[in-house]
């Protein structure tokens, strides 16, 4: 039974094709993470999760509020609103390891090192009570760290002894 019209038959060659062969859409290849993206992916995280753990140790109320008993890990004091600048520079760095390039990453790492350093030197002198940061507190000491840290991906100071390649924008 015929309908009139004619139709050959093609057969399955183009079911197995590649997009760049059934649509002309040339494929980019994988984009390989650096190592400093992989150190952001890994500090986003840190940094991300512990904000959200710190409201498990302040709950929701008295956002700015320095109390005694709020100790994370009895060590850090926190508050909500420490929780939550914890989650913002987690989410930096997780833009940093995922959107933007490897030298976007490292300007953003080396942002981050220039905040924290401030952070720390502010803390030490007493001006980040706001945070629930005293003179005394350790969390002077871990910011210290977190800049130095994020300096050295920053600047690309393992990238030079590790004997690889500047990235570019």
């Amino acid at each position: 039974m015929s309908s009139g019209v004619d139709v050959e038959w093609k057969g399955t060659d183009m079911t197995f094709a590649s997009p760049e062969d059934k649509f002309g859409i040339k494929l980019q290849p994988r984009r390989v993470r650096t190592l400093e993206q992989n150190a952001s992916m890994v500090l986003g995280s840190i940094y991300f999760v512990g904000g959200v753990i710190g409201f498990y140790t302040t709950g929701f109320s008295n956002p700015t509020e320095l109390v005694p008993g709020r100790a994370f890990l009895g060590i850090f004091m926190l508050n909500p609103y420490h929780n939550i600048v914890h989650i913002a520079v987690g989410l930096l760095w997780f833009l940093g390891a995922f959107a933007l390039t490897a030298a976007g990453n490292e300007g953003l790492n080396i942002a981050i090192a220039g905040v924290y350093t401030l952070a720390t030197v502010i803390g030490f002198m007493g001006y980040l009570t706001l945070l629930a940061i005293t003179p005394t507190d350790p969390d002077n000491y871990l910011h210290l760290v977190t800049a130095a840290v994020t300096i050295v991906f920053g600047t690309g100071l393992l990238r030079v002894f590790g004997g690889r390649r500047a990235v570019t924008a």
